[in-house]
């Protein structure tokens, strides 16, 4: 596969929600998270080339009271030192999911904790492609010609089974209860292309048509993420919500 170069241009942006008191998602773009510590609202424009094999990453703690805001922190904040450059990107993915559960999971051993954890949703761009990873049910969408496809994958019980979803995959979980399990994929890099990367903050207040015409219609990637937001909050905005959205270009 021949190597070309392209540019990435993002913006991200987290907020707190209507009525949660703590925001427990976080993010990683191009080496910045969001200080846990600090609730008001975040956000982040900036671009990134592929030649760097850079992740776009979104992380939404679970486990409630700070337990949530510390495990997404943890993994956001690994993801500083991780390295997707080279060949096997999707491997390398996989690592460090294992990587970043381990780190999770030796939190709450250390600290007495039970249960605690995080999602993950991601991208990696690179020169040849992007390479998207998730746990859990944060996603990854590609929006081309305007039509949107949910590329992530949703680990949680069929809803026949849950009557709020129940998240079959975290990172932070115990191995030997059930084997982590990201799912990888690859998509072609095509100019013009959308990724939306978002907690589900967004999606249980938006579907996916919804959070397609609205990004379709943005002009700009920091148009596309305010109005996704402020939509999201008008229609409720009972959880935290994170989205980064990204716009591929030629250099």
């Amino acid at each position: 596969m021949e190597d070309n170069h392209y540019k990435i241009k993002y913006h991200a942006m987290s907020v707190v929600g209507n009525t949660r008191t703590h925001n427990e998602d976080n993010l990683f773009c191009d080496g910045y998270t969001r200080p846990y510590e600090d609730d008001d609202a975040y956000s982040k424009s900036g671009e990134i080339l592929s030649r760097d094999n850079k992740m776009l990453a979104v992380f939404d703690g679970i486990g409630g009271e700070e337990k949530g805001e510390i495990a997404s922190s943890i993994a956001s904040n690994a993801t500083k030192s991780a390295v997707f450059t080279g060949e096997n990107v999707g491997e390398k993915i996989l690592d460090f999911t294992r990587s970043i559960n381990q780190s999770v999971r030796q939190y709450a051993v250390d600290n007495e904790i039970e249960s605690m954890g995080t999602t993950f949703a991601g991208a990696v761009f690179t020169n040849r492609g992007i390479h998207i990873g998730n746990v859990g049910d944060s996603k990854v969408f590609r929006l081309h010609n305007g039509k949107i496809h949910q590329l992530s994958v949703d680990h949680v019980l069929p809803k026949e089974l849950a009557f709020n979803n129940i998240i079959t995959q975290y990172i932070g979980m115990k191995e030997e209860r059930s084997a982590l399990d990201p799912a990888i994929s690859f998509q072609e890099y095509i100019p013009g292309d959308r990724y939306i990367i978002c907690s589900d903050g967004l999606t249980e207040k938006l579907n996916i048509e919804q959070v397609g015409a609205l990004c379709h219609v943005a002009e700009t990637v920091t148009d596309a993420t305010d109005i996704l937001v402020s939509q999201a909050l008008c229609a409720g905005g009972n959880d935290n919500i994170t989205v980064i959205v990204c716009e591929l270009e030629n250099c």
